[in-house]
């Protein structure tokens, strides 16, 4: 059966692992690299079980930890071709590391199937990513995104779990001390997707067939667990009760497996 891991979710660093302790996929590597591997071995993972790394964009919390660990571990990594060249012209990974574009192809990495997607986001380029497991269970990771577009709605349709971005509370936000210039970027149409929207999309997904659900890329300035967790299941159980979905928050650090 396969899990997915949320090592590492928040503005500070980010870091997903979807398979088993034989085999699996890595998204982001937004952390050092010995927390990275920390992590992946308090969760029995080991580095060799990781079979490629796909990378959402190249914001730091993306991918701070992407040269270290691509020069210490032979394993490839994937991304859009302007996030390839972003990070080759950056010096963000190792000269050495095997690169492959996935521009929105469907690709096979063993036997997962991966197929990555627009998200509107404040940088070059930017992507969510659907994934099949050998058993044939679909996840989707999809963070940093202003809004929720047509083409987000249709790779989320039959997943069988979720990870989307809630990452401010409206009113903690507007409130907040964050200058003006980045409340304005982070409530935009390219910036992060609030508490509301991610609910609102929650209870489509739940309408639709999807019933795990785990909320990811919390901001620790402008959110908490608990008013995230509050909002969604407050949208939620205007359809259904919570003994008919599964809701979990994803930790800044140290989070567990979620079986699907």
């Amino acid at each position: 059966m396969a899990r997915i891991y949320p090592l590492f979710s928040s503005s500070k660093g980010n870091a997903t692992f979807v398979g088993t302790q034989k085999g699996g996929i890595l998204i982001d590597a937004g952390v050092s690299c010995k927390r990275l591997c920390s992590a992946l071995d308090a969760n029995g993972i080991p580095t060799s079980a990781i079979q490629a790394i796909l990378i959402s964009h190249t914001h730091s919390d993306h991918i701070s930890g992407l040269k270290v660990f691509t020069k210490n571990h032979n394993i490839p990594v994937y991304a859009q071709r302007i996030n390839l060249d972003e990070l080759t012209t950056k010096n963000k990974v190792d000269p050495k590391c095997e690169l492959n574009a996935v521009d929105f192809s469907d690709i096979c990495i063993g036997d997962f199937k991966v197929n990555s997607f627009n998200t509107p986001h404040d940088t070059a380029a930017s992507c969510g990513y659907r994934i099949e497991t050998p058993d044939g269970k679909v996840f989707v990771s999809c963070t940093d995104l202003g809004h929720i577009t047509p083409d987000i709605k249709q790779n989320f349709t039959g997943a069988d779990l979720v990870l989307l971005e809630s990452n401010y509370d409206v009113n903690m936000l507007r409130n907040g001390s964050y200058p003006y210039d980045l409340k304005m970027r982070i409530s935009s149409k390219h910036g992060h997707l609030s508490n509301n929207d991610c609910s609102s999309e929650l209870v489509h997904l739940l309408k639709s067939g999807t019933y795990r659900f785990v909320l990811g890329h919390l901001s620790q300035e402008n959110n908490t667990p608990q008013i995230a967790e509050s909002t969604a299941v407050s949208a939620l159980s205007q359809i259904a009760s919570a003994k008919d979905y599964m809701l979990i928050t994803a930790k800044v650090e140290g989070g567990t497996a979620v079986a699907f």
